[in-house]
């Protein structure tokens, strides 16, 4: 697969402006609420819940402990969101063509982990 370059929310408004009668910039201010209501809602632990994309989970990692007693907040490590497609996305990536471009076999570079 061949991994095109990052789609942001500038270019997804200048995509639904086109189809619609809202402006870019009208987009974008939609777009920046929502970014900043999502992460206040995920930072509060609410799960979210965006339709056809999937749902976002807030999650913790904590250090693991023997016994009840010893479970604190300074046992959790990190927190993170949760990812998973909706059944519709799912079903969606199911039916994803591939066609192959050339047949030149590209270095992948991956970052190791620390």
């Amino acid at each position: 697969m061949q991994v095109e370059s990052n789609i942001g929310f500038e270019q997804i408004a200048e995509m639904v402006e086109k189809k619609s009668t809202i402006s870019r910039g009208d987009l974008l201010r939609v777009f920046a609420e929502m970014e900043e209501a999502s992460i206040f809602m995920l930072e509060n632990g609410h799960p979210l819940e965006l339709g056809f994309f999937g749902s976002y989970y807030p999650s913790i990692e904590a250090k693991v402990v023997d016994t009840p007693e010893e479970v604190t907040t300074k046992i959790i490590t990190r927190f993170k969101a949760i990812f998973r497609p909706s059944k519709y996305l799912k079903d969606r990536f199911k039916n994803v063509t591939f066609v192959l471009g050339d047949n030149k076999v590209r270095e992948v570079h991956y970052k190791k982990k620390k």
